[in-house]
């Protein structure tokens, strides 16, 4: 059975010594090595991207120069007439065909100084296929090897766009070449008169990467292919490489892709190595401390765990334990109060056990008492059939309303619906009329959607009380009661008005703020406490918001309102 991990005290010691020490510190250095490593690539990607826009900017000019000398075959009127002239030349075997040959090597002459890149391969070949080349620096045989390579990707019905036909694999000291051609046909009769090869050898892409701090750079071309550079260096960025630092630019005259990736172990390997060279030194520390602070928490969990075993034998009924108190520091001090307080809860204990016996004395008294109202009862209906039996209707209906009264008052806790409180009012009125010699009409008139709220039992017999003892007893009119109730903007409101002598409006403006108190004593002034206690039962049902306000009727009388939270 694998035993409960309990969460004492004396491991919690131990975990917020961890916590507290140990956890900051590993997050501050996972934070300065995550911080560090982002810093030095974003520094290293700025500085690719710097680089990239350079060499970029030298790619563009070499391409602009290169789209210069084909213009230039293309478009200068003396070109076209030496290649119309040299179209069909299969060898040089006359003077003309020689003068015609070395005009064409003057316009590579005059290409060449524009261009200013000596590195850059350029021949013409006509439609014999004899060729001619900007310089004499390559073997003749290397050339026509190459366009015999390249010949079949020229499209020869596009003369007017520049050809971009990959690398060639030449047979020369250049070794790999990259390939454009521009096809030349006379504007005339668009006959094919030549076509311009263009070729960038790969010693020009060795110098031209020669720039780069690192040997992380890859030129590609418009199809994805690689025209120099890195060979490892895939065309689109992998899931696998995604740690590492690429940066990305379009040479967009060309559709050629210049893409510097630098390996992110090249960037942070030395940061991660410092990093858990570091972890390493400060694990013996952290062991180090961890025995220090099993020593240190067992040290200050021990007189815990005395107070706690001794709280476990109190509450299994040990009560004449006490703790040993050692010493006058905080635990001491703690065990001490402990002892005062065991001894107080033994007196409290031996207070609870005399209550406890005398609640079951007057429990006793309180069923015994209990038989006193139902033999009330029980004669007043005796009382009641005689009446009837004697056909006394008036005394038989008086007993009635008595009994009634009767049962609410043994009821009194019990919520009762508006309509059955005023059912009781009725039989309230019937023993008032008997008792003052006051004959007292009561008007009821409740909307059938409030008919069934409960109130508190005998909330409106104090009120009827008042308008019968206070403010019809002295009236020269005929005395009644009028009782309304309705539903007003989400409050029921209750109003029970009389027809009597009225209240002085200095009186009434006492009462008022009397009421909107809610608590507190009476004045001295003022000794009827019905009003206080309808007022009072009401707050401690609905809250604050339910309020009772006296007025004085426009003709005669007195008006109580009441507002009540639905």
């Amino acid at each position: 059975m694998i035993p409960k991990f309990r969460s004492s005290f004396y491991r919690r010691i131990q975990i917020s010594f961890l916590l507290l020490i140990l956890l900051p510190t590993v997050l501050v250095s996972f934070y300065n090595y995550s911080t560090t490593n982002r810093d030095v690539k974003e520094k290293m990607t700025l500085s690719n991207e710097s680089v990239l826009a350079v060499m970029g900017k030298d790619l563009n000019k070499m391409i602009d120069d290169l789209t210069f000398a084909s213009n230039f075959f293309v478009q200068d009127t003396n070109v076209r007439l030496q290649l119309r002239s040299f179209a069909d030349v299969k060898a040089i075997d006359t003077f003309a065909k020689l003068n015609d040959y070395q005009k064409i090597k003057d316009f590579f002459s005059l290409i060449t100084a524009k261009t200013m890149n000596r590195d850059i391969i350029m021949y013409l070949a006509n439609r014999s296929d004899f060729i001619v080349q900007s310089a004499d620096s390559y073997e003749p045989s290397d050339i026509i090897y190459d366009w015999n390579q390249v010949k079949p990707r020229v499209d020869v019905d596009k003369p007017k766009f520049i050809q971009w036909l990959g690398l060639v694999n030449g047979s020369g000291k250049q070794g790999r070449i990259y390939y454009m051609s521009r096809v030349l046909r006379d504007s005339d009769d668009n006959a094919l008169l030549a076509t311009l090869l263009i070729g960038i050898p790969e010693t020009y892409f060795d110098q031209f990467f020669g720039q780069a701090p690192s040997g992380n750079l890859s030129l590609f071309d418009v199809n994805g292919q690689s025209i120099a550079g890195n060979t490892h260096i895939p065309y689109e960025r992998k899931e696998s490489d995604r740690r590492n630092i690429r940066s990305e630019l379009m040479i967009d005259k060309a559709g050629w892709k210049l893409v510097y990736e630098t390996p992110s172990s090249q960037v942070t390997g030395q940061i991660s190595r410092t990093f858990y060279i570091s972890l390493i030194i400060i694990l013996p520390f952290f062991i180090l401390f961890w025995m220090i602070s099993f020593f240190i928490a067992q040290r200050l969990y021990r007189p815990v765990r005395l107070l706690q075993r001794g709280a476990r034998q109190f509450g299994e009924g040990n009560r004449s334990l006490r703790f040993q108190v050692e010493g006058r520091d905080e635990m001491a001090e703690l065990g001490q109060t402990l002892n005062v307080m065991l001894d107080q809860i033994n007196e409290l204990i031996s207070g609870i056990e005399q209550e406890q016996e005398q609640k079951r004395v007057m429990e006793l008294q309180a069923l015994f008492a209990q038989i006193r109202p139902h033999f009330l009862l029980n004669t007043l209906n005796s009382i009641k059939c005689n009446l009837s039996l004697a056909e006394d209707a008036v005394h038989s209906g008086q007993i009635d309303s008595l009994m009634s009264m009767l049962r609410a008052y043994m009821r009194i806790h019990e919520p009762a619906t508006l309509e059955s409180e005023c059912r009781l009012l009725v039989h309230y009125v019937d023993i008032m009329k008997m008792r003052s010699d006051l004959p007292v009409e009561l008007d009821i008139s409740i909307a059938d959607e409030v008919a069934s709220i409960e109130v508190p039992k005998l909330l409106l017999q104090p009120i009827v009380e008042n308008a019968i003892v206070h403010g019809l007893a002295d009236s020269e009119t005929e005395p009644r009661i009028t009782l309304e109730a309705c539903e007003r903007n989400g409050m029921l409101e209750i109003s029970v008005q009389d027809n009597g002598k009225g209240i002085t409006p200095s009186r009434l403006q006492e009462l008022n703020e009397l009421l909107e108190q809610g608590n507190g004593e009476p004045q001295a002034s003022y000794k009827r406490i019905g009003l206080l206690n309808v007022m009072q039962r009401l707050q401690l049902t609905y809250g604050p918001s339910a309020k009772i306000r006296l007025e004085n009727n426009k003709e005669q009388g007195t008006l109580v309102l009441l507002r009540i939270p639905l």
